[in-house]
């Protein structure tokens, strides 16, 4: 199964959510934060992609 890379908008969040001092780029320079912050974007893609707007206008619950 193939990894799902995170968006630029994903990545963004990320970094806010691990609230660090460091600037994204700089994060993404190093192997190890790259990892974690990778990790996190993925992390919230999946919560971005169970949020659907159009079904709950329609009041459809599953």
């Amino acid at each position: 199964m193939a990894r799902i890379e995170p968006d630029r908008a994903a990545l963004q969040i990320a970094h806010g959510l691990l609230r660090s001092t460091w600037s994204l780029d700089a994060m993404l320079k190093v192997p190890s934060l790259k990892v974690v912050l990778y990790t996190t974007a993925r992390r919230h893609m999946k919560r971005r992609d169970r949020f659907d707007p159009k079904k709950m206008q329609a009041n459809d619950n599953d």
